[in-house]
């Protein structure tokens, strides 16, 4: 289990325990934004009457639509990456991991595509903290009036 498997992406190479441990991470990593968003949901919706007030509803509406839909993506990456886990625990029994360059091919645009969907998770992240740090302003100008 110690040989080290041949990696096309980065020119080095990977372990087998690499490749397990990348798929780790990222289902770690998934769970995690999923946890935030379900904060982040609740948020908006605890903040509605004061987005309605301030004028915010339409952009709530598209971060809610584009939240929904990151966390839609996030289930189907996480049972992709449950499904190449098995496949590698599979090639690993029969011995041959290190022949297989589809497994390898499939684990780089996997990793491309888990970046890819943490980018974008932070941008709709960053969307709501702006609409959040909105209405609190709001809210406090009118404390103050």
């Amino acid at each position: 289990m110690r040989a080290k498997q041949k990696k096309d992406w980065y020119g080095r190479e990977k372990s087998i325990e690499e490749l397990h441990d990348d798929a780790r991470n990222w289902i770690s990593e998934i769970d995690f934004i999923t946890d935030e968003i379900r904060f982040l949901e609740r948020l908006l919706s605890y903040n509605y009457i004061n987005c309605k007030e301030a004028g915010l509803l339409e952009e709530i509406q598209k971060v809610i639509k584009k939240i929904t839909a990151e966390k839609k993506v996030g289930i189907t990456a996480k049972e992709v990456i449950q499904e190449q886990e098995r496949i590698l625990s599979n090639l690993i029994k029969t011995n041959a991991a290190s022949q297989n360059e589809n497994y390898f091919d499939t684990h780089q645009k996997l990793e491309a595509e888990i970046r890819f969907y943490i980018h974008k998770y932070k941008n709709i992240k960053k969307e709501i903290f702006t609409i959040i740090e909105t209405i609190l302003k709001k809210k406090d100008q009118k404390k103050l009036v």
